[in-house]
């Protein structure tokens, strides 16, 4: 049977990744991120500018060809207005491209205290990173956030290649052996040819 690249499903029992919004960068110099303190232990983002598209972002280290199935992040809403607007999953491997893999917008009217359960489907084929972003109506709000979980199924789904060498090899093979029963079939004449070579000799000896 010819080796095909084929899609195999992986057994393993579902995991999950437990992190710390410590991990949350910025590129927006509006935002300020207040990292955990005596008084408080959790991630406190405050702004500068009121504004609806206030992201924060977080690098999510699972191996590549997991299975992401949901993320939850906890918060702490301080602020009847502010609120937390969309929950992302990026992918991206150059620097100057990235996609948009999962994006799921949330409800308006979530408890100030909670946690946030978004579930998706992502296969991680490139580096991945979660985005949050967030809409703040006044300076004088802030959003805290805790833990942030992500379910996953490692190495849920890879191809395998057949061997380019084992390939090169079993070509090789069959070549040699057509090769090699063609000169037997040469070497070695039927009984039917080496009875009319017989005839043949006796003709021309008389």
């Amino acid at each position: 049977m010819a080796n095909k690249h084929f899609f195999k499903r992986s057994s393993q029992i579902p995991q999950t990744l437990m992190l710390h919004a410590i991990g949350f960068v910025t590129g927006d110099p509006t935002i300020r991120i207040g990292y955990p303190f005596l008084f408080h232990p959790g991630v406190q983002i405050t702004v500068t500018e009121p504004g609806e598209a206030k992201w924060v972002y977080l690098m999510l280290p699972v191996p590549k060809g997991s299975l992401l199935t949901e993320i939850k992040v906890a918060y702490h809403l301080s602020g009847i207005q502010s609120r937390i607007s969309h929950i992302r999953l990026v992918e991206q491997r150059e620097p100057v491209t990235a996609e948009v893999i999962h994006d799921d917008k949330i409800a308006e009217n979530i408890p100030s205290i909670s946690v946030i359960s978004s579930a998706c489907h992502v296969i991680a084929k490139k580096s991945m990173l979660l985005k949050i972003c967030m809409e703040f109506t006044n300076t004088d709000d802030m959003i805290e956030f805790g833990a942030i979980e992500v379910q996953f199924i490692p190495n849920y789904e890879f191809v395998n290649l057949p061997d380019e060498r084992d390939k090169k090899r079993k070509e090789d093979t069959l070549i040699y052996k057509f090769n090699g029963k063609h000169a037997v079939n040469e070497a070695q004449p039927t009984l039917t040819n080496l009875f009319f070579q017989s005839i043949k000799k006796k003709s021309i000896s008389k």
